[in-house]
């Protein structure tokens, strides 16, 4: 194993077990030896993230476990980023505003999925918990932004999926933008159907692999 992979593997490992600092012990070990930033982010702490996540989807981690791995990576990732020339930044895979419906206090799930998103090279719009139906849309338009997620955490919220797909539709604006929804109180596939959304989620892995899926297609 040579020292680039090495370092790699320790900035992983970090990621996982949510070591802040020895994350960023790695980061730093990674800029003095020259090993691309963007290199670094793809196979070091986006291998971490990944390996967390796929616990946490076989029940192995938790989801506070998986918050602070998210948090670890999304401050490794915002140093590593700034040693990368401007001109050599990655263009972001998408653009997507993100947020919890009216109503929802809960903001856990839409900050995780905005660090892993980052992370994996999406540009995030992170509007909060709390949010009106016209402020998915306001954001967006305002970001032109190419894809919508929408968080619901309590049953009694979850209408406001729908009502943001039907203002969608109202607005000319629903081919415009993928839809994604999600979040503690999702009943499923024909919720997503229902509400008129492109896709759905319920843990960050399976959320990342269906946009982009969703992105391909479109």
């Amino acid at each position: 194993m040579t020292d680039k992979e090495k370092i790699l593997e320790k900035m992983a490992k970090a990621v996982a077990s949510y070591d802040e600092d020895a994350t960023m012990a790695a980061v730093d070990e990674a800029i003095k030896a020259g090993i691309n930033p963007v290199e670094a982010i793809m196979k070091g702490l986006s291998i971490g993230i990944k390996d967390i996540g796929d616990k946490f989807a076989k029940g192995e981690a938790y989801i506070p476990e998986l918050m602070l791995a998210a948090q670890v990576m999304s401050k490794a990732s915002e140093k590593l980023q700034e040693h990368i020339p401007k001109d050599k930044l990655p263009k972001p895979l998408a653009t997507m505003v993100i947020g919890t419906v009216q109503g929802d206090i809960h903001d856990l799930g839409v900050s995780i999925v905005t660090a892993v998103f980052s992370a994996a090279g999406f540009k995030m719009y992170n509007i909060g918990a709390d949010q009106p139906v016209e402020n998915f849309i306001k954001k967006a338009e305002e970001v032109n932004a190419d894809i919508i997620g929408a968080s619901a955490l309590m049953s009694n919220t979850l209408q406001q999926q729908r009502l943001l797909g039907n203002a969608l539709k109202k607005s000319g604006l629903r081919d415009k933008y993928i839809y994604m929804v999600g979040g503690g109180a999702f009943p499923g596939e024909e919720w997503c159907n229902e509400v008129g959304a492109d896709g759905y989620a319920t843990d960050v892995t399976i959320a990342l692999e269906k946009v982009k899926e969703l992105l391909e297609i479109k």
